[in-house]
């Protein structure tokens, strides 16, 4: 998820458009192109820059170009490395005894507050509870030891299992990268080959990716006419199953394996599956893609600075699957049932785009002028199927397929896309002795997602530049080498927001129904009836977001000392909301409107210095960060209740959409006499999570009590980069962070709630030892119960922490041949390197917003971020 500058939907992030090789691209990810072929990356932010790119570009644009062929010997180039993985950064897991200790907890705490009896809470059948009673009649815990057996069988042996520990294990990657460029001053090739093969952190994980890339250009007609293509090939192959939230939660007593050496399952608790079994049984299931990018252009250089160009492309994406769910039975818990299946899932997705375009340049004096005006078709179409079926009766990936199964029991289904783009634009830049800068563009977008009335819009942006350095009163001054002042605005429309479809009604038949005799015969076919899929809307169309950007580029100090300044403002109008349903409506209620503007403003750095060039000890340390707000303006009266708010004086009109709304966690009762003065709340008790009367009524309500309780966005996001050379050894780190937001931690819902009885109860994190209880009663976590009624799971601030953290991302050590020592052993360069990533996290421990989890970054379920050491040569012929 990439996001430039603020929030301009409601309906989801607003992701960059990526331009590969001047190809716009739909549905590219950084991840389907080979980092070693990237020869440059620019991010176009403001409007006026991007919007030549037009409808898609109101997230930004990030331009990549490929490595090109260069004129000279043929070059060779050789980039290797292997990397140990390994998740250090990880939830602390109850172990059985503490599991067994935090039961008796519970147990006795619900007897003594609700009046519930202690032994029938008791997990006898995995423990031994030795307990007597204090003088107040509390069941005080002296010691605890497992059973033997947890089933009567004895088949499945009393365990003190870390799941955790059981799926995950140290991963490693190979890369092996080798590219050959060469060129003369026809023809310029560069083609490159690439292997990448990955084990996850997961038992039974793995990534592969092989990679081809071919680009050539070539000058005829004596350089008035060049043609080239690029070509990309990619091939991945993986098995990505997450068992990393089901082992956190697994109860520590169950073992992996019976005495049989069978699976062991969870007794009694139909919801928990053997996490190792899983990944186990799975271990066959892979995903397959292949992506193919490919590109033709033509330049004509036609007249005195008067030139054509056309490019022709196919971004082309074929995925396969086949998923073979094997018959399976844990000893003391869940089975298959003797069912077993076989799934096939296969879908393309192609794109074409064709660019064709007309420049001039013309240079007069101390004016110069570059315009450029083209159009570009654009057209996208997926088409998908999936089938699964029961009954076969060897479980061999050779062998399993759709065909040979036998069962009664199948499914299959389909799916389709397709959508157009026509777009017209031009763009003209003047120049006026390198002072004076101005540029003008206007693009026209028409899209098949919008019906007729609206499927074109008009785009325009206008900037201009003061190269302050180049005026005459600026010569001279040794302490500014470069001073440039900036000013643009622009339109940009976005269509990401807009579900396929919805400018129309369809209708589907009712195959379960009862049917009707349409034609009136009491004999003959019955006919289904239908109903509407859902309620569309002729009339969306696009979002818009104007940017008005005030710019400042310098370089002092000798040029040692340069970076840039920028101050935004953006407005979003004709948001795309879905109004409430209404019953009078029929079915496919809910339709879509444009209703909802809102408007960011923010600002942006660069900043970058560098030491004397001429000294051996070399360093540059490079900055960049922002700050942006986001303010909702307006949103339909009957759509408001959809979003964060009461809907009537406490709504999101004039803040951002990204907050949080719920009632307001004051702290825990430590006494009865807090109970009993405190208004009314339901669930109310010792121990439990008190909240705040926010309407002042005397009494908590889920309703009326809420107020808005977090904002995620964070008040500064940045990064710093340093780089360190002597002689021959380079030393190079990057640090980023976010700070200022708030985070709701979904993980408490596990460390710090849900029942804990035996054997159905979830395990939980080690933080629930300090939970509030008779002796601990400072605790800030609420007591271990099976039987509260205080509805703590609610959304509420006591899940709001801060999400703030600072990272220290990669750490690389290198160290480069001498030139003459490489140059006698036939090489050009000779570099190795040590690499780690994701080292260090620095994250808000301290105050009442402290955060209690493993990672800010991704603070609910998401997979865990292992460390990562590379060992690396890169070597040039």
């Amino acid at each position: 998820n990439i996001q430039v500058r603020g929030i301009t939907s409601l309906s989801g992030a607003v992701q960059p458009l990526i331009v590969l090789d001047g190809m716009p691209m739909e549905r590219l990810n950084l991840n389907d192109i080979n980092a070693n072929d990237i020869a440059s990356i620019q991010v176009l932010k403001d409007a006026a820059s991007a919007s030549i790119y037009g409808a898609r570009a109101s997230g930004g644009v990030i331009l990549i170009e490929t490595k090109k062929g260069r004129p000279g010997r043929v070059t060779i180039n050789y980039d290797g490395s292997a990397s140990l993985e390994k998740v250090v950064a990880k939830p602390d897991i109850m172990d059985a005894r503490g599991y067994g200790i935090m039961a008796f907890r519970a147990a006795a705490y619900d007897e003594k507050v609700y009046g519930t009896a202690l032994e029938p809470a008791l997990p006898r059948h995995a423990y031994n509870f030795i307990w007597h009673r204090n003088p107040d009649g509390l069941a005080i815990l002296d010691d605890i030891s497992l059973t033997d057996y947890l089933d009567n069988n004895n088949k499945v042996p009393t365990s003190n299992t870390n799941w955790l520990d059981q799926i995950l294990r140290n991963g490693m990657r190979t890369n092996h990268q080798i590219s050959v460029s060469s060129g003369t001053d026809r023809s310029k090739s560069f083609f490159s080959v690439g292997y990448y093969e990955a084990t996850g952190t997961q038992i039974h994980t793995s990534f592969q990716k092989y990679s081809l890339r071919a680009n050539n250009e070539y000058a005829l007609i004596k350089n008035r006419l060049k043609i080239g293509q690029n070509l990309s090939i990619n091939y991945l192959r993986l098995r990505d199953r997450s068992q990393q939230y089901p082992s956190m939660i697994m109860p520590p007593t169950v073992p992996v394996y019976d005495v049989d050496g069978n699976w062991a399952g969870a007794a009694g608790f139909d919801d928990f599956s053997n996490p190792v079994r899983v990944l186990t049984n799975e271990q066959d299931n892979y995903n397959h893609f292949v992506k193919t990018i490919a590109s033709g252009f033509a330049d004509l250089n036609i007249w005195k600075g008067l030139s054509a160009r056309t490019q022709f492309g196919v971004d082309y994406t074929n995925s396969y699957s086949r998923r073979i769910d094997k018959e399976w039975r844990e000893t003391g818990g869940r089975s298959s049932d003797g069912e077993n299946f076989v799934g096939n899932d296969q879908g393309h997705r192609i794109g074409y785009v064709w660019t064709n375009t007309l420049s001039y340049r013309l240079a007069k004096g101390k004016s110069g002028l570059n315009a450029v005006a083209g159009s570009e078709y654009t057209w996208n179409v997926f088409e998908g199927f999936g089938a699964r079926r029961e009954g076969i009766y060897l479980e061999d990936r050779d062998f399993a397929g759709i065909g040979v199964a036998t069962g009664e029991k199948w499914s299959m289904g389909s799916s389709a896309d397709e959508y157009a783009y026509y777009s017209l634009f031009a763009k003209a830049n003047y120049t006026y002795d390198n002072k004076y800068l101005l540029s003008a563009t206007v693009r026209r977008d028409g899209s098949s997602l919008f019906g007729e009335a609206h499927r074109y819009g008009i785009f325009p942006a206008i900037s201009a530049g003061w190269r302050l350095s180049e005026e005459s009163f600026m010569k001279g001054n040794d302490f500014i080498s470069d001073l440039k002042l900036r000013a643009s605005w622009g339109e940009n429309g976005s269509v990401q927001g807009l579900p396929r479809g919805y400018t129309t009604t369809p209708f589907s038949p009712v195959y379960s129904a009862t049917a009707y005799p349409i034609a009136g015969n009491e004999s003959g076919p019955l006919y289904s009836g239908y109903y509407r899929t859902w309620l569309g809307n002729p009339n969306l169309k696009w979002e818009t977001t104007s940017q008005i950007n005030f710019g400042l580029d310098y370089s002092i100090l000798n040029r040692r000392l340069s970076g840039a300044f920028d101050l935004y403002f953006k407005k979003t109008t004709d948001i795309l909301v879905q109004t409430p349903y209404i019953a009078a409506m029929g079915e496919g209620g809910e339709p879509w409107i444009n209703g909802a503007s809102m408007k960011n403003t923010g600002f942006e750095f660069e900043l970058t210095y560098r030491n004397d060039p001429a000294n051996k000890f070399q360093y540059s340390i490079s900055a960049n960060g922002g700050s942006f707000k986001a303010k909702i303006i307006d949103i339909p009266k009957n759509v408001i209740n959809k979003y964060p708010g009461n809907g009537l004086d406490d709504n999101v009109i004039g803040g951002t959409p990204n907050v949080i709304y719920g009632l307001v966690a004051d702290g825990i009762f430590r006494t009865q006499q807090e109970v009993d003065n405190h208004v009314t709340q339901s669930g109310a008790a010792i121990g439990r999570l008190r909240y705040r009367d926010v309407n002042g009524d005397s009494a908590i309500r889920e309703i009326s009590d809420r107020a808005y309780i977090a904002v995620l966005d964070p008040k500064f996001y940045g990064g710093m980069a340093f780089n360190f050379s002597y002689f021959n050894f380079d030393l190079n780190f990057n640090l980023q962070g976010v700070f200022g937001n708030e985070i709701y931690n979904q993980w408490k819902y596990e460390s710090d709630f849900w029942g804990i009885t035996l054997p159905s109860g979830k395990n939980h994190p080690t933080r629930l030892y300090d939970a509030w209880n008779f002796d601990n009663t400072d605790s800030r976590i609420p007591a271990a119960s099976n039987v509260t009624s205080n509805a703590e799971q609610r959304t509420s601030s006591y899940f709001v922490e801060s999400g703030s953290y600072l990272k220290l991302r990669n750490i690389d050590l290198g160290y480069t041949l001498p030139a003459g020592i490489a140059e006698r052993m036939g090489m050009q360069k000779f570099r190795t390197y040590l690499m780690a990533q994701n080292v260090l996290t620095l994250r808000k421990t301290w105050g009442s917003n402290k955060f209690t989890g493993f990672d800010p970054e991704m603070p609910n379920y998401g997979y865990l971020i292992p460390l990562i050491v590379t060992f690396g040569v890169n070597v040039t012929f």
